[in-house]
């Protein structure tokens, strides 16, 4: 895993493609500039939004691209295990969201602090979330 998804952090463009393709270059096609649109709103709505589609299809590459224009520095990657738990799901966002010292002990304490760390705007991206458990997903 490279050292910018390890820190939460968007990944270099050249680990953008699966391929790593020397001197490839990202082509703004309609589907990416829907993307790019549809984040754009998120981000300003301070929303939750969904890419999905199937496999290959470059729907990170467009997340990634699209994020590193418009909000590189409030991005943060969060990455789970199969099946998270509640507890899980806590220590991520602890720890993607950079803030110090100790997770809490008690699960209403903890979740104060990060009710107080999400008040300013993140945009957080979870890729792969069919890993998540049907607790997350609805």
């Amino acid at each position: 895993m490279a050292t910018a998804e390890r820190m939460g952090r968007l990944p270099r463009e050249r680990e953008d493609h699966f391929m790593r393709l020397p001197g490839a270059q990202v082509v703004s096609t309609r589907a990416l500039l829907m993307v790019r649109e549809n984040i754009r709103a998120a981000i300003e709505a301070r929303a939750m939004i969904c890419i999905y589609g199937q496999a290959g299809r470059g729907k990170s590459l467009a997340v990634n691209t699209s994020l590193r224009e418009l909000a590189p520095k409030l991005t943060r990657r969060i990455q789970f295990r199969s099946r998270p738990s509640t507890r899980d799901l806590r220590h991520e966002l602890f720890h993607a969201l950079g803030m110090q010292g100790r997770p809490p002990g008690q699960p209403i304490e903890f979740d104060r602090v990060l009710r107080g760390a999400l008040e300013a705007t993140h945009v957080l991206v979870c890729d792969e979330s069919q890993w998540l458990s049907k607790m997350w997903c609805g």
